[in-house]
């Protein structure tokens, strides 16, 4: 069985040399399981889908050039054999122009892996108001735009993974999400009982919101398909790190604990080594 939590993540994969480094790792350690994340964004002046984080507008590296290389390195087919472990691509969408700009490279894609590792190909977008956040930070996408787009207009990618999340702000790192922004998403998630779903989590909101976010674990829509959490944060600096205390209460509450959260969450967290 593949532990969810043995994932090495590799965070702002948006430039050509993370990615060789990325690539060379994951090539040298076939036995490890490996995963990517990168942001893309639309460039208007290139007129194609790049990876970059705003700010940015603009990136060297194109998402085609980036799907290319990740295929020819066989990042996720060097583990078809083993269909039930395989390295995870997870792109990251900053707004919709940027997706509608990018469905084609997906799909050609995923076309060249089995479709049993379809499900390792992760589209994660912010599609809901989150915590702490104001006027000035609306979630780039329409929720409802999103969802039918991924499932109806592009088939193909409804086989993927979907990381929906919330727009979150660090003028409070632990401002929590209330039982509102999970009701959200669950009734946004209604028709959709068959998708693959994991939700983007800020790791520092998990204890203040832990009474609200447990409902995510419990599939509503179809008790038969289980969802999954990613706990997310790249911070170090003292005022926003993740306390060694801070970590172990994450680990034991969520694989020490009650059996039905074990083995739930992905764990894309700096310096994560809980005792």
């Amino acid at each position: 069985m593949v532990l969810l939590i043995d994932y090495t993540w590799y965070h702002a994969v948006n430039d050509q040399h993370k990615l060789n480094d990325v690539l060379t790792a994951a090539a040298k350690e076939q036995q490890q399981l490996h995963a990517i994340e990168a942001d893309i964004i639309y460039s208007e002046s290139q007129g194609i889908s790049v990876m970059g984080h705003p700010p940015q507008v603009d990136g060297e590296l194109a998402l085609s050039s980036l799907l290319q290389q990740v295929h020819q390195s066989n990042f996720q087919q060097q583990q078809q054999l083993h269909s039930t472990k395989c390295n995870i691509l997870k792109l990251d969408f900053k707004s919709m122009k940027a997706l509608k700009s990018s469905l084609n490279e997906i799909q050609d894609y995923l076309k060249k892996l089995s479709p049993q590792l379809y499900s390792q190909v992760w589209i994660n977008a912010d599609i809901l108001k989150g915590p702490g956040v104001g006027e000035d930070m609306k979630p780039k996408f329409d929720a409802v735009e999103f969802m039918e787009l991924l499932t109806t207009e592009t088939p193909v990618t409804a086989s993927t993974t979907l990381s929906i999340g919330w727009t979150t702000s660090l003028t409070d790192s632990r401002a929590p999400y209330t039982q509102g922004m999970v009701d959200e998403m669950i009734t946004l998630l209604a028709p959709y009982s068959n998708m693959n779903i994991t939700f983007p989590i800020r790791a520092s909101s998990l204890r203040s919101s832990w009474k609200a976010l447990s409902n995510l674990y419990n599939n509503e829509v179809d008790k038969s398909k289980k969802w999954t959490v990613t706990l997310w944060w790249s911070l170090r600096s003292e005022q926003h790190c993740l306390s060694r205390e801070e970590m172990n209460w994450i680990h034991n509450l969520l694989e020490r604990g009650d059996p039905a959260l074990h083995n739930r969450t992905y764990y894309d967290l700096v310096d994560f080594s809980p005792t």
